[in-house]
């Protein structure tokens, strides 16, 4: 296995505040000004928070799909049968529901 040398962080960048702006970002930032501009912006390049937006939306949806399995492994435990007649259409439709999301998070 090839070990990388370690890059160290030795550019810089400088801004313009006026000193209220300063200030307001110093206690937003909780004091550590650098580590939280390099986050935002880093963030920002990789997408931001619509990336994050579309993460949680997918989270949500995943564990509701995982509710339905279980509901519906539940059902069968108890000796139940599955009605399939229907399947065909609800598949088709979680395939498209997948797709808009995954456009969105390309």
């Amino acid at each position: 296995m090839e070990h990388k040398a370690p890059e160290y962080r030795t550019a810089n960048i400088r801004i313009r505040l006026r000193p209220s702006e300063y200030d307001r970002l110093k206690a937003f930032a909780g004091g550590n000004i650098s580590g939280y501009s390099r986050s935002v912006v880093l963030d920002h390049m990789a997408g931001g928070s619509s990336i994050a937006g579309e993460l949680l939306a997918l989270r949500t949806e995943i564990g509701k799909i995982g509710n339905n399995i279980n509901q519906i492994a539940k059902h069968l435990n108890e000796g139940g049968s599955p009605d399939i007649t229907s399947l065909g259409d609800t598949i088709a439709d979680i395939q498209k529901q997948i797709n808009r999301r995954l456009v969105k998070v390309r």
